[in-house]
């Protein structure tokens, strides 16, 4: 039986994923600092500011089962501290790219026999702030640019013919502008586990619209500040 470990499962994303993966069949695992979902899905505690954290909880997964943003007024974009920067970097990006490194090895380790047809897939919520300027938002956009360039090499470059896929998941409105505080968990849930069941590398950019599924949207350099 598949196996999905979500990490950071929350009520919204994380629930609706949880809940559609168990649908189709899969064994869920969940990771977050407090337990927030149904106990019947395992729960592993782990604070993703702790990266160096991630090989222990994979290993914890594997022998069991077999995202932070600050933002700025836009006229102090320097205003967080260091610490505050480093630990959003931690959230951010180098927990994904252990998560990656331990998924990766995990792929490995099962060779396609153990994967299966499907293969094996690492999903990356992300948003537009990969190409998008936006004021208030730079430590951000720095944080999660930095992932989107990691899935961009694993999915094109590195991996490049192995049946691995590498996504960075940017919801969207129809019109293209980015989705914030709607961001939709079902919407999310269902392109997860449609990307997990394909056994090809698609767009590893996955802008998509919920309901609808991929959509290629024109380049878009600046966003107003929309506080």
């Amino acid at each position: 039986m598949p196996t999905v470990l979500i990490i950071g499962a929350g009520l919204n994303t994380g629930k609706a994923t949880a809940e559609t993966f168990s649908a189709a069949g899969y064994k869920v695992a969940v990771a977050s600092r407090t337990q927030k979902l149904d106990s019947k899905y395992p729960y592993y505690a782990f604070d993703a500011s702790k990266p160096e954290t991630v090989p222990t909880l994979f290993e914890k997964v594997t022998a069991d089962l077999a995202a932070a943003g600050h933002t700025s007024r836009p006229e102090n974009p320097f205003d967080m501290e260091l610490e505050e920067f480093r630990r959003g970097q931690n959230i951010n990006t180098t927990s994904p790219y252990y998560a990656a490194r331990e998924a990766v090895r995990g792929f490995e380790k099962l060779g396609p026999s153990g994967l299966g047809p499907d293969g094996g897939s690492f999903l990356f919520v992300g948003n537009g702030l990969n190409t998008i300027a936006l004021p208030g938002f730079m430590t951000f956009a720095v944080q999660k640019g930095a992932t989107a360039h990691l899935i961009h090499n694993l999915a094109l470059a590195e991996y490049d013919g192995k049946p691995y896929k590498f996504y960075y998941l940017d919801e969207r409105h129809a019109d293209g502008s980015y989705v914030t505080n709607d961001l939709s968990g079902i919407g999310h849930a269902k392109e997860f586990l449609k990307l997990a069941k394909d056994s090809k590398q698609g767009p590893w950019n996955y802008t998509f619209v919920s309901g609808k599924g991929y959509e290629k949207f024109p380049p878009v350099e600046v966003m107003a500040w929309n506080p």
